[in-house]
């Protein structure tokens, strides 16, 4: 594990899981420290050779898999099932929101995913940072989000002494939101929780651009291939909007904390005593 100032860099090197890492060291506003091998962020698991589900079962001491994709999602690619592990299925947002749910058709034959994605992207109109927004507002703001996010806590309080493991497809938006919480929650600095969010794109790009080049070759169409570059990474700008949408209506992400999602003070001192260092051994 490297440091960046007071960021951890703690990606799990795994062979078909780019985006998955471990917040074990990232520090909090009071200089204690996330324990490693305990919360663990990540895009879909649905690729995992059986080397990475060994990895994460028996050197990530895994006990917990938190779905935040919804119904269809998690069809289409399904969770492998890993022995004496827990998988809890927590939608954060509802098909249509997700816009890309990769449904059937009527006919009940299932769309190729690529082709899913295109007409995503093609439906944007050249625009895909208005999805992005009222996607991030959701994020936020929806009552469906904030009942999902807040049984999320819950499920990190009850969890065992073993680590947890949230996804959702990409492990960016909807798993990204809910990682800037989690480290809101535990007092890490906004800074930290920004480099944390943006890392990401570290992890996805190669992935994010070799889809953009088949677009592009596909249908010669650069803006269409552009906009799908778009949609398959993030920016800083995201998470600042998501923060503004929330301080803008609740002042502050502790008063949002509390009053939106449903974590009280009793509950957050549980969440730094159980995933935290004690403060005597900064």
């Amino acid at each position: 594990m490297k440091e960046a100032g007071n960021m951890a860099i703690g990606r799990i090197s795994l062979e078909k899981l780019p985006n998955t890492r471990d917040l074990g060291g990232i520090k909090t506003a009071d200089g204690r420290s996330i324990l490693p091998r305990r919360l663990i962020r990540s895009g879909t698991l649905f690729e995992a050779t059986k080397g990475d589900l060994q990895i994460l079962a028996k050197e990530c001491g895994l006990g917990t898999v938190i779905d935040f994709r919804t119904e269809t999602e998690r069809k289409q690619k399904p969770d492998p099932e890993i022995p004496g592990i827990l998988n809890i299925f927590n939608p954060i947002l509802d098909e249509k929101t997700v816009g890309i749910t990769f449904e059937e058709e009527k006919n009940h034959e299932k769309r190729e995913l690529f082709a899913n994605l295109i007409d995503h992207a093609s439906s944007l109109g050249g625009k895909p940072e208005l999805y992005i927004s009222k996607l991030y507002e959701d994020l936020v703001l929806s009552d469906l989000a904030a009942m999902q996010y807040g049984r999320f806590f819950d499920l990190l309080l009850e969890a065992d002494g073993r680590a947890v493991l949230w996804h959702c497809s990409a492990g960016k938006d909807r798993v990204g939101i809910g990682t800037a919480l989690l480290l809101s929650a535990l007092s890490v600095d906004r800074e930290t929780i920004v480099k944390d969010f943006v890392q990401t794109n570290t992890y996805v790009m190669e992935g994010a651009e070799n889809v953009a080049k088949v677009v592009r070759d596909k249908t010669g169409d650069d803006l269409l291939a552009d906009c799908v570059r778009v949609l398959l990474t993030v920016s800083e700008d995201y998470i600042n909007q998501a923060f503004h949408a929330i301080e803008s209506c609740y002042d502050t992400i502790d008063t949002y904390l509390t009053k939106r999602i449903g974590l009280s003070l009793e509950k957050k001192n549980l969440l730094r005593q159980k995933f935290l260092t004690a403060s005597f051994m900064e």
